[in-house]
């Protein structure tokens, strides 16, 4: 993508979807040393645990791409909370605060 970014002239893009749920992952955060563990398993912990991992590489791609000054730039994000045309006859999204705009 660095190469194809300069030969292009256009700037690459990485999008890596996250989720909100990354507030909830196990209390250790990430279990690096019980990923492939049955035992203490729990679906809600774990979907945290891997959006976690999503941010997270996310933000270490992006400084690494950055110092090599590679013109590429990753983002992370909760599609849950993009608001686009198809919701806008959802009444409870309007009026919640949600900006329809990048900000």
């Amino acid at each position: 993508m660095k190469v194809t970014a300069i030969e292009s002239g256009i700037e690459g893009r990485v999008v890596i979807v996250a989720s909100d749920s990354y507030k909830h992952p196990y209390r250790e955060g990430i279990r690096f040393d019980k990923i492939n563990d049955e035992s203490g398993y729990n679906k809600i912990f774990a979907y945290g645990q891997s959006k976690l991992a999503n941010i997270l590489h996310s933000n270490l791609l992006s400084s690494n791409l950055k110092e090599q000054d590679a013109k590429v730039t990753v983002n992370s994000l909760h599609p849950g909370a993009v608001v686009t045309n198809i919701m806008r006859h959802w009444y409870f999204v309007n009026g919640m605060g949600i900006s329809d705009k990048c900000i």
